[in-house]
């Protein structure tokens, strides 16, 4: 065995040997679960002390649990700690581990623990403690150690992984190497960044009241949070209630909502440890002595009952951050100082917006809450409205019903319950509950309610939903009243009074601004609605496709009866009259179908003008002893109702509208008078005039016209079908002049499509009188003559002159009284054959 050999086992022994001395002391399975062995088994939450000790300068740093994961520093100064720092450290010591170092020697001052830089000491209660003594850190990565000792076995170095005690060291030492007592963190480091004890992720909502005070103005703002989230004034008093959310347009530097304030002082913290002055020289160069006139103490406390008073001082402002092209502009910061009673030294802390901080304690009246009804719209399930002259134990009564979407109900007027109209409730809710709309807060003056115009309830979860759906909800609440009194230009004054709560009078603009910034609508008509303002105005609507007949009568008498099957050529809907004679003539389905839909949609009356009309009225209105047109719109045997029942009565004063009611409900109102016009004069007759033409039975069809093309002489062509039923031009009598053209050849797809677009189509319209010279029917030159044969009938018709380049014809037919028997109808189709003989050929 060579020397090198022998050098490499012996090493190897050696190593072997410290790894299993190491383990036989430190390593062992049966050894205390931490090094430091008075807490064997303690847990973090057991330590309620902490004592961090410099022996080389006699420096001491003591925490002491407070509550939970709450710690203060006790020494050398009285303040609140960083809970999770101070837990990091229990955690890191109660867990260190030792670890093998191939260097560690037996010897504690070659590691600097004779003596030690740095002692820390955990305690449970009185009795248990545990020591932990350190020395130097080694130069930092993974494989950097710490030499310690334990108070178990003070004079055994033991290395531990330097990364199992960093909650120690300061951040700017996490790598560095050295003195523990160099590298740690003290008094500074430990500060709570905190100034309020509220939870500044919480924006305030711990908080249940602040104090705001200029001790040298003589201004206090005094806020305390009520059970149910709203905000009061303690100072100044009797101003009631404060706005939470305040103006989401209002001036970055005003403070309209309490959130917002509340935000902004919570937002005051310590950034760094050097924030923390422990010893000012002269509290004036912080704008903290008591003779700075824009002092301003805060005293705040939350929900857990922690209190603090802050002092406020000079503010270093910052330049408003670069704000990005199209986002909301961020509020400027910059830094404060703060003194926290109790607490020793100034704090430079890092706060947000503090610009109109002094502003509303010295004003507070931009916090005031300028909202009339400040409740969850969602719950809000009654109004009552009382108007000028109405009895008050009368009112015009409102329920929300629970169905889905939410239902608006009447109670305790004729034919209730009853649904109410959505959009005017709804819009009154919009203008009492609209955001930050009372103006001002005048003193209390009788004569600027000498006249109400309008008396509102409103109720928020108030009411007790009934099991009988008829019956009228029970109620369990109080509602907020509002009283809109005498209107002043573009204001109005209001009185609300709260539940329980004596009166207060604002005033509010007579154009409140509801929805979008730009949609305004009058206060008191919004909210002046009587009964017949909100009677739902809704018809009974009806599909024109469920109509089986229809009847009218009065001005006019008709009837009409929907046949079982469609037209087996055009596939349409076939109405025949029942009435007047002759009987079964077909009606024209497109126009009773636009009538049909005309009433079956008109879905809201214009406007209610009597609920309960007295036989009187009901004469004055044109319904008795008859009305002036009834339609009855008799529907499928399987619809929910059998028919739709409508009266129609006299004009009102405006023509353009007359009365009307449906059967059912007594209550009378307006429609459009169209609605009346299209039943009184409908134009019902077929517009497929040649529908009794059976185009497949056309066996013969002569054309004559086109004298524009030789020499103003008409050309005549005849066609018929063959044996086989195709369409060809017959060969000509002996001595009679040819059936086509010279060199014609019929295309008998086109022959069939001409007369089945005849048979199918409909016209656009009927002429009045007899034909007119720019019909284009009295030079047979201008016009075309066609006449259809098949077995057992014959029909003629001539299309004539075009008014717009071909897109409509004047055409007319002895199918069509003599009296007028003219028709327009639609070219686009016709025109090839209307233009030359060449339509019909291949």
């Amino acid at each position: 065995m060579n020397f090198r050999l022998t050098t490499v086992l012996i090493g190897a022994v050696l190593l072997i040997g410290t790894v299993l001395l190491v383990r036989t002391f430190f390593l062992d399975p049966a050894a205390p679960d931490t090094l430091l062995v008075g807490l064997s088994g303690a847990k973090v939450g057991d330590i309620d002390e902490v004592v961090i000790e410099r022996p080389d300068t006699s420096a001491t740093l003591k925490f002491k649990r407070v509550v939970n994961d709450d710690w203060e520093i006790v020494e050398p100064i009285r303040a609140k700690a960083n809970g999770a720092a101070v837990k990091a450290i229990v955690e890191s010591l109660l867990k260190a581990k030792p670890t093998v170092f191939a260097e560690l020697s037996s010897n504690p001052a070659l590691h600097g623990l004779q003596p030690p830089s740095l002692k820390v000491t955990l305690r449970q209660g009185e009795q248990r403690s545990g020591t932990l003594n350190v020395g130097n850190v080694s130069i930092g990565g993974r494989e950097a150690v710490a030499f310690v000792t334990t108070t178990a076995k003070p004079d055994r170095p033991i290395a531990v992984g330097r990364r199992d005690l960093d909650a120690l060291f300061r951040q700017d030492q996490v790598a560095g190497g050295g003195k523990a007592g160099d590298l740690t963190k003290w008094t500074a480091d430990y500060r709570s960044s905190a100034i309020f004890p509220s939870d500044s992720r919480a924006v305030g909502e711990d908080v249940t009241s602040v104090r705001l005070e200029l001790p040298n103005k003589k201004a206090t703002l005094a806020l305390t949070r009520a059970p149910g989230g709203a905000w009061k004034f303690d100072s100044p008093a009797g101003w009631g209630d404060a706005d939470v959310e305040g103006d989401a347009a209002g001036s970055p530097t005003t403070f309209t909502g309490v959130r917002r304030l509340l935000g902004a002082l919570t937002s005051v913290t310590a950034a760094t440890p050097a924030d923390f002055i422990d010893a000012p020289k002269d509290l004036k160069e912080y704008g903290l002595d008591a003779g700075n006139p824009d002092l301003v103490k805060v005293e705040m406390k939350t929900k857990d009952n922690q209190t603090a008073i802050v002092y406020l001082g000079k503010r270093e402002g910052a330049a408003p951050p670069v704000t990005l092209p199209g986002a909301p502009p961020s509020p400027p910061s910059g830094k404060v100082y703060v003194r926290v009673e109790g607490q020793p030294g100034v704090i430079r802390a890092t706060a947000g917006d503090l610009s109109g901080l002094n502003g509303v304690v010295l004003d507070p009246a931009p916090l005031r809450d300028r909202t009339l009804v400040n409740a969850d719209r969602a719950k809000v399930d009654g109004i009552d409205i009382v108007l000028a002259g109405q009895p008050a134990d009368k009112p015009t009564k409102l329920r929300r019903s629970g169905e889905v979407p939410l239902q608006w109900r009447l109670f305790g007027g004729p034919g209730d319950p009853q649904s109410a109209d959505r959009g005017p409730v709804e819009r009154l809710l919009d203008v009492v509950m609209a955001r930050r709309t009372i103006k001002d807060f005048p003193p209390p003056n009788p004569a600027n309610f000498a006249a109400i115009s309008a008396t509102i309830f409103v109720w928020a979860d108030g009411f007790t939903a009934p099991t009988d759906p008829k019956a009228e909800p029970t109620k369990k609440a109080e509602p907020i009243k509002i009283e809109f009194g005498r209107k002043d230009g573009d204001t109005v004054y209001v009185r609300r009074t709260l539940p329980g709560l004596p009166p207060n009078e604002f005033t509010i603009p007579a154009q409140v601004k509801v929805g979008g910034a730009t949609d305004t609508v009058d206060a008191i008509t919004a909210v002046a609605k009587s009964r017949l303002d909100l009677l739902d105005p809704s018809l009974p609507t009806f599909g024109s496709d469920a109509v089986m007949q229809v009847n009218v009568s009065g001005a006019n008498n008709y009837v009409l009866n929907k046949d079982e099957k469609p037209d087996p050529s055009t596939k349409e809907v076939l109405w025949r009259f029942a009435a007047p004679e002759p009987k079964g003539r077909i009606a024209d389905p497109k126009s009773l179908e636009y009538i049909l839909q005309l009433l079956g949609t008109t879905q809201s009356v214009t406007r209610f003008v009597d609920e309960q009309p007295s036989d009187a009225k009901l004469a004055e209105y044109g319904f008795t002893p008859a009305p002036r047109l009834k339609v009855v719109v008799g529907l499928k045997p399987d619809s929910l109702d059998k028919e739709r029942v409508y009266e129609f009565g006299k004009d009102t004063a405006d023509p353009n509208f007359v009365y009307a009611r449906v059967a059912g409900k007594a209550a009378v109102f307006t429609l459009p008078r169209l609605v009346l016009d299209k039943f009184v004069a409908p134009d019902l007759r077929d517009r497929v005039v040649f529908r009794s033409v059976d185009a497949p039975a056309v066996n013969k069809v002569v054309l004559q016209g086109w004298g524009n093309i030789l020499g103003n002489t008409p050309i005549t062509l005849r066609l018929e079908k063959n044996k086989d039923g195709v369409w060809i031009v017959p060969p000509a009598a002996p001595g009679a002049p040819p059936n086509a053209p010279a060199g014609f050849v019929v295309d008998p797809a086109k022959v069939s499509a001409f007369v089945d677009l005849i048979a199918k189509s409909r016209v656009k319209g009927f002429e009045q009188g007899r034909p007119e010279a720019r019909h284009g029917l009295a030079n047979p030159n201008e016009f075309l003559d066609v006449r259809f044969e098949w077995p057992g009938g014959a029909v003629t018709f001539r299309l004539g002159a075009t008014p717009d380049n071909g897109a409509t014809y004047y055409g007319e037919t002895g199918w069509l009284p003599a009296t007028d028997p003219m028709f327009t109808i639609d070219g686009a189709l016709l025109k090839p054959f209307k233009d030359k003989p060449g339509g019909f050929a291949k």
